[in-house]
């Protein structure tokens, strides 16, 4: 702007210190961002809750789901009616070849049990096909949504399933019960039976 300058209405540079500065926050926010757009967080415990690809489930050395072993895994476990509810694997398992059994080792499409004793690892969620890890506690949240149960293996998911039987079926209650009411005339006479098991 001065004539008496030699520069005179020459181009020069400008330098500015802050566009160092400007260049380095620009570069921590991107990272910033990065990070947390990487992980929501949103998980209270981590150690106990772990989302995992469907892939990832199946380690470890157990025995080849295969009818036979099934079938003698249903006896060694003393599941109730085992021939029915061999069965009733093959039917809701697609002969053992469904999605579920072959992904999540839910050979019955079971639910994750909230409240009862179980044998299952982790929750299966269908819609974003995730299996997330944890107990019944940290999983609780998922309750509301459509779910089902995932098993280490698949004699872990026959466990379960007797364990289902176990707490949704008493068969002596019941017996007891056939028995007060189609095998006695004593209106008593189950009441007696219970007394003396006690």
């Amino acid at each position: 702007m001065n004539e008496a300058c030699d520069l005179y209405l020459r181009p020069t540079k400008v330098r500015s210190s802050s566009s160092n500065w400007n260049n380095i926050f620009v570069f921590f926010l991107f990272s910033f961002i990065l990070i947390f757009l990487n992980d929501d967080f949103s998980f209270t415990n981590k150690s106990t809750e772990k989302a995992i690809s469907l892939s990832c489930l199946h380690t470890g050395n157990f025995k080849p789901l295969t009818r036979e072993n099934l079938r003698a895994e249903l006896d060694a476990k003393q599941v109730i009616c085992a021939d029915q509810a061999f069965a009733q694997i093959l039917i809701e398992s697609g002969n053992l070849k469904s999605y579920l059994s072959t992904h999540a080792n839910n050979l019955l499409g079971m639910r994750f049990p909230f409240k009862r004793q179980t044998s299952a690892i982790g929750i299966y969620l269908p819609e974003s096909d995730t299996i997330i890890l944890g107990n019944q506690k940290d999983l609780k949240k998922y309750r509301s949504k459509n779910n089902y149960a995932v098993y280490e293996n698949w004699e872990e998911c026959v466990k379960d399933y007797k364990l289902w039987q176990d707490e949704c079926f008493k068969l002596s209650e019941r017996y007891v019960k056939f028995l007060g009411t189609y095998y006695a005339e004593d209106t008593q006479y189950a009441e007696k039976i219970q007394k003396m098991v006690k």
